[in-house]
């Protein structure tokens, strides 16, 4: 994981008048900063206060929108962590792909909604203000799914194997990703081969190299 970081977005408006008050949550100052660039057009109606990077909001936000990128057993802990806290007034999970049960363990664990990495700018923040209206957003944009190609699609990977890539890059054994997965030690081991394979590397450090290119195309939501 990287270091705990918070920025402060100096803006304008106050909670409960104006837009919305929002921070952006993820493990990775890459993906903080490539989202609240895509979301600086729709300043009027999101104000964007607060990138917390490995830590929760310092201050109260109407909505955190918590990008899984990176983040092992669906980012649960984390989602329960911000859902939890009193300077948080709702959680909306950003993420590219999850199954019904996956989403259901993430509404149980106190998000308003999860939206697809495949909504466009508009569809999302209109996601964004319906949770900040008190509405729950259980799925959004996830029939899209197929219009954009997700990380590790240029390489051929499975959804499985994007996932290890991702933890592997944060420096993880292959008994915590397979902790954080719910799988087997010999099946990330098998899953790791593949990787390796598809990407034509030979050891974890080439693989990571890879992973940040990845992380990159992840920072990148459709405009």
């Amino acid at each position: 994981m990287t270091r705990a970081t918070r920025r402060t977005i100096h803006g304008h408006g106050e909670t409960g008048k104006g837009p919305l008050r929002m921070a952006i949550a993820n493990d990775y100052d890459v993906i903080v900063q490539g989202l609240r660039r895509m979301l600086e057009p729709y300043r009027d109606r999101i104000e964007v206060v607060e990138l917390d990077v490995d830590q929760d909001p310092g201050r109260h936000v109407d909505v955190v929108l918590f990008d899984t990128y990176g983040a092992g057993r669906l980012g649960l802990e984390r989602v329960r962590s911000l859902a939890s806290d009193q300077l948080v007034g709702a959680v909306v999970v950003y993420t590219w792909g999850i199954t019904d049960a996956g989403r259901e363990l993430v509404i149980g664990a106190g998000a308003s909604a999860v939206v697809a990495k495949a909504l466009s700018a508009p569809r999302l923040v209109d996601a964004i203000e319906a949770v900040g209206g008190g509405n729950v957003v259980k799925a959004d944009g996830f029939e899209l799914s197929g219009v954009r190609a997700q990380p590790g699609g240029q390489w051929g990977l499975r959804d499985r194997e994007r996932e290890i890539l991702a933890l592997l890059s944060t420096g993880m054994s292959n008994r915590d990703i397979a902790d954080s997965l719910f799988l087997s030690e010999n099946t990330v081991r098998s899953h790791l081969k593949s990787v390796f394979r598809k990407l034509g590397v030979s050891n974890r450090s080439q693989a990571v190299a890879f992973a940040m290119i990845d992380l990159r195309f992840a920072m990148e939501p459709p405009a």
